[in-house]
């Protein structure tokens, strides 16, 4: 199903990039771009149409990324701040019904950069807060997670679920909005795990599988691609 009508209305050259697309399996595929911004964040339309945020952005920010397409996907509306080559935007991704199921996703990006203080941005991470807990919201009460407990999180189902040294906590928010809690301590390292990197002790390669230890023997999928960076955090 296409939804020009939405597209025309958002007008790419005032929103600055509007761009569409679908799932395919596990994977998202990018169907439609346009707009004054996606120039200048250094991309053609044929470096996006056709492709999965894998296939021109670096694993981490895809993972990030495929959180929100995942919740998008899911029906929900969702809007989030990211940065990307300096430039600081806001998107929106807004879910298509047909017959009551998603069939593809309208999203926009303003461009934010010269409305936002040089002193409230920081220069390498988007999504990092200066919270030092975690904080889980649950029907009648709230609980705050100490980062510096938190060993890894990962998604199981619907659930993103919590490992500390002696606790779990399961949540429905998704890993993409934990993620903007958490410090620079932790990695998307896996589209389903994020990891607090000084917990981790050991990576394992199983065949093409790789596999991140932990203490009281908790275990975290690793990306491929992931691997050479976490070797190079754990070294320096």
């Amino acid at each position: 199903m296409s939804d020009f009508g939405y597209v025309k209305q958002l007008n790419a050259n005032r929103t600055g990039m509007v761009y569409k697309f679908i799932k395919n399996g596990d994977v998202f595929i990018h169907t439609m771009i346009v707009g004054d911004l996606l120039q200048h964040l250094g991309f053609k339309a044929s470096d996006i149409i056709g492709k999965t945020l894998y296939d021109f952005y670096p694993e981490t920010y895809a993972n990030i990324k495929h959180q929100y397409y995942l919740q998008a996907w899911e029906g929900n509306y969702v809007q989030y701040e990211a940065e990307i080559n300096g430039i600081l935007q806001i998107a929106s991704l807004r879910p298509v019904f047909n017959n009551k199921e998603v069939v593809e996703v309208v999203g926009s990006c303003i461009n934010i950069t010269e409305h936002t203080s040089k002193t409230k941005r920081n220069n390498s991470e988007s999504f990092i807060s200066a919270t030092k807990n975690l904080m889980l919201k649950e029907s009648n009460h709230v609980i705050f997670v100490p980062l510096n407990e938190i060993m890894f999180i990962e998604r199981s189902g619907r659930k993103s679920v919590i490992h500390t040294g002696n606790k779990e906590y399961a949540t429905n928010d998704s890993l993409a909005r934990i993620y903007e809690q958490l410090d620079v301590n932790f990695i998307f390292c896996h589209r389903s795990y994020i990891i607090n990197i000084d917990f981790l002790e050991i990576i394992e390669q199983k065949g093409q599988c790789f596999i991140g230890h932990f203490k009281n023997n908790k275990k975290a999928r690793i990306s491929k691609g992931m691997v050479k960076e976490l070797k190079d955090y754990k070294t320096n």
